[in-house]
């Protein structure tokens, strides 16, 4: 019996561990399937030897602690957890017991796409939202009601009058997901491992500024607190009916057939939705039934998940490569043996950073594992440490660069590995792409494979060389003739009016996106004065942070990058920043606007555009510092609020006569 003890014990500050790294630090360490194997091995063990069972095991509360970073709010109604089911055969086991608990013979289930996000509560007074939290342990969660408001698909209002509680599953659209991690590429910012911990993250947020830019959303499961709901699929209708974004794949089953069907078409076609969904929620429809059914201290007994198996293989790592980002960051690629999963080949898997690779203890010809994170982006998850050859030796980042030969640099407390070389011939080549890509000074012709043969070729080495390229030497390039050639010198001629805040970004400076472009420009007015930023000075810039700050003054402490920029004002590139088309007669230069309700003849973003065009600032909400409040068709809370406090109101025709006034 010792060892049945002993067993509980491992299996108990395992999961403890593992669910500490899921629920508190965001940072799953493996996958939920695991888990959950993990989880009913220790369940079963517990049923039989219930003398061993402990207080911390994981089988006996809810979830989790809070962090202390949030308010804490205790939840009415707790949020309980769903039992898990993993195969057919248990869901039919979860059919026969339903049947032997209720009454009644003929039950109806309701099944639910499981979204892979984050769990919410959001309650609603007099058809207003009040307060938001997340689930938490169960019983306790985090006050993020500022952070919902962002979310664009949670109505601030409803359509009704009426005070209850909703609860729902917030996520981050694989769109959403793509883009966000495109963005933090470009900052050479650690990338999202999957659209589940990005959403996470994004909801922990404690500048809802952030929450805002994650582009997040959200469904809505139930109905908290309304007495005249009896049913799952009333719930799901009323939420509807009121405003919620409800997801319209629910299906009402009359038997546990019709549940497997619904279960087998949605592993089949989950590819084409357009967020991600790791399971199917299946729920005894009537309230009457579920009450009579009950539910453990833990769980439900009328619901369950069916938990799709993540797809993970194992495959050989016959090698590392390194790539060199522009800002000199290098990169570990795994190369595989090629594995298929889920619907495309897989050859290559990004390591990340040195700390990735000492965690997961990376030897090349190692068996590794590996899964596509949110299943988009190839991971290895852990090596297969039992099928290691004896010899194989263990991979260190190297301390050269693997493009220019140069000692690289790792900085105290930073997992990256960088070279500092200024020739680097990969670096470089990465810089100009992106000075001439599209975001930045849209070089037309200039594409990543016609660089890397300018360079390649010795015609350019520096991003500066762009302004001093031999006609002649361009036109003896395959499939350069006489035509590509001139429309190639024209745009880089023309890439010199690019206006200032285009200029900055396409200097790449780590941290430094467009937005921030702009907010330096409007500060700066041309690059002689940006080129002296502190930053003491930057941090009292609006959307400004540390991190930012520093990473502009660590580039601007650099001989070679304040070479350049003063090589781009020689040539001309130093554009002026100035108010556009101001005059005596512009109403809006220095204003505060608000836009509200449809524009018919222009664009929400067209109309922000000449106003800032103008030297106005244009806010989403109307206070006491607004100056005027532009109203198209069906404006509505933010035009009364307008006229409340007596602020002047202008039509979408008026603004277009001032408009065309002032040009």
């Amino acid at each position: 019996m010792e060892h049945i003890k002993e067993e509980i014990f491992k299996l108990v500050a395992l999961l403890n561990k593992y669910s500490y790294d899921y629920y508190v630090e965001d940072n799953p360490q493996i996958s939920d399937t695991e888990y959950d194997t993990l989880y009913k091995q220790l369940e079963k063990l517990e049923q039989e030897y219930p003398e061993f069972i402990l207080d911390n095991s994981p089988t006996q509360r809810v979830g989790d602690r809070v962090l202390d970073e949030f308010e804490k709010v205790i939840h009415k109604v707790p949020m309980l957890s769903l039992s898990n089911t993993f195969s057919i055969e248990d869901l039919r086991d979860f059919d026969s017991r339903i049947s032997k608990l209720s009454s009644d013979d003929s039950i109806e289930y309701i099944c639910e796409l499981k979204i892979d996000g984050l769990a919410i509560s959001i309650n609603y007074e007099n058809g207003k939202l009040v307060s938001a939290a997340t689930r938490g342990d169960g019983m306790v969660g985090e006050n993020v009601t500022e952070n919902i408001k962002t979310i664009f698909s949670i109505p601030k209002t409803l359509k009704t009058k009426k005070s209850f509680e909703v609860r729902g599953e917030v996520y981050l659209p694989k769109k959403s997901f793509e883009l966000l991690n495109k963005e933090r590429e470009e900052n050479n910012e650690v990338l999202f491992a999957n659209p589940r911990n990005a959403a996470a993250g994004s909801l922990r947020q404690l500048d809802s500024k952030i929450t805002a830019k994650r582009r997040l959303s959200a469904f809505i499961y139930s109905v908290v607190g309304d007495e005249n709901i009896n049913s799952q699929k009333m719930a799901l209708t009323v939420a509807a009916d009121v405003g919620l974004p409800v997801n319209p794949n629910f299906k009402l089953c009359k038997t546990i057939d019709e549940v497997v069907d619904y279960i087998m078409y949605w592993e089949e076609h989950k590819q084409d939705l357009p967020y991600e969904i790791d399971g199917i929620v299946i729920k005894v429809n009537s309230y009457s039934l579920q009450e009579e059914i009950g539910s453990t201290q833990k769980s439900p007994r009328w619901a369950t998940a069916y938990k799709f198996p993540e797809e993970e293989l194992a495959t050989k790592l016959l090698d590392i490569e390194l790539s060199v980002g522009r800002t000199g960051i290098i990169t570990p690629v795994a190369v595989l043996n090629p594995i298929n999963i889920s619907g495309s080949t897989v050859s290559k898997a990004s390591l990340h950073n040195k700390d990735i690779i000492d965690e997961l203890d990376i030897h090349i010809g190692d068996m590794v594992v590996v899964k596509k994170a949110g299943e988009i982006i190839p991971k290895v998850v852990r090596v297969v440490e039992e099928l290691r050859l004896a010899n194989s030796e263990k991979y260190v980042m190297p301390n050269i660069c693997p493009s220019c030969e140069s000692k690289t640099f790792t900085k105290e407390g930073d997992p990256f590995t960088r070279c500092l070389n200024p020739d680097c011939p990969e670096q470089n080549i990465r810089k100009i792409i992106h000075f001439a890509s599209r975001e930045a000074l849209n070089i037309e012709g200039l594409g990543d494979k016609v660089v890397a043969t300018l360079y390649e070729k010795g015609i350019i080495k520096h991003t500066i060389d762009l302004f001093s390229l031999d006609r002649n030497k361009l036109v003896e390039l395959e499939r350069m003739g006489d035509k590509s050639v001139d429309n190639l010198l024209n745009a880089i001629e023309n890439s010199k009016q690019s206006s200032l805040d285009k200029v900055i970004f396409a200097l790449g400076i780590l941290n430094v996106g467009k937005k921030a472009g702009k907010i330096l420009a409007e500060y700066y007015k041309n690059l002689t004065n940006f080129s002296k930023a502190t930053v003491d000075e930057l941090l009292e810039l609006p959307d400004i942070g540390l991190i930012t700050a520093e990473s502009i003054v660590d580039y601007l402490s650099n001989d070679n990058n304040l070479r350049f920029i003063n090589e781009l004002i020689e040539i001309g590139m130093n554009p002026q920043y100035e108010i556009q088309n101001k005059n005596i007669d512009n109403i809006f230069s220095g204003k505060t606007i608000v836009l509200t309700g449809k524009l018919v003849e222009l664009t929400r973003n067209e109309a922000k555009e000449y106003l800032e065009r103008f030297g106005a600032k244009v806010t989403g909400s109307v206070t006491s510092k607004t100056d005027y409040v532009i109203a198209g068709e069906k404006a509505g809370s933010k035009l009364a609020k307008a006229e409340q406090l007596g602020i002047q109101v202008l039509s979408e025709d008026e603004f277009i006569d001032i408009m065309k006034e002032v040009q």
